[in-house]
């Protein structure tokens, strides 16, 4: 599902990806552990096709992450929060559902069943301004399972989440 073949990723004089290579394939669930600054942003945003690689190649299902279709089969939550914080916990997920092609009964199923998986649903109607950092933290991993994707990225997701939601 997901392969990335000598990886090399550099910012002017920092190198963070050094020839890294591995494989996920189909039902496996994979962590990148390494202590700040090993590379692990980096090397998840040039997996969902955010960076282009200096040297090597990243295919999911063998195809280019950098193409939009491609990248509509990854579901995404990054280390910084992609949120509206004037719209309801509801109105996020049903604007990035409907940005990820998703519309009605389905939309409402899925939003609805993100909601649930994050515990969520009793603030969904509540402006995700009045909620806390570590429901801010819940609210994003909903964002990247609301279009249910083959393939779900996750960016450090457990920052600032209570230990019963972890």
């Amino acid at each position: 599902m997901l392969q990335l073949s000598h990886l090399r990723k550099s910012f002017g004089s920092l190198l963070a990806v050094d020839d890294l290579s591995l494989e996920v394939r189909p039902g496996e669930i994979f962590g990148l552990l390494g202590p700040n600054g090993a590379g692990k942003t980096t090397t998840v945003s040039l997996a969902v096709g955010l960076l282009k690689p200096d040297a090597g190649q990243v295919r999911v299902d063998d195809a280019d992450p950098m193409d939009p279709q491609t990248r509509s089969r990854l579901g995404v939550a990054t280390q910084s929060l992609a949120l509206y914080d004037d719209l309801t916990g509801e109105e996020n997920l049903r604007f990035f559902g409907k940005i990820q092609g998703l519309s009605d009964p389905k939309l409402t199923q899925r939003v609805a069943g993100a909601l649930d998986f994050v515990q969520l649903t009793d603030r969904r109607k509540d402006r995700v301004k009045t909620y806390s950092a570590g429901m801010q933290r819940s609210l994003n991993l909903a964002v990247a399972l609301v279009h249910d994707t083959p393939i779900l990225l996750l960016d450090e997701p457990t920052v600032g989440v209570d230990p019963q939601s972890r």
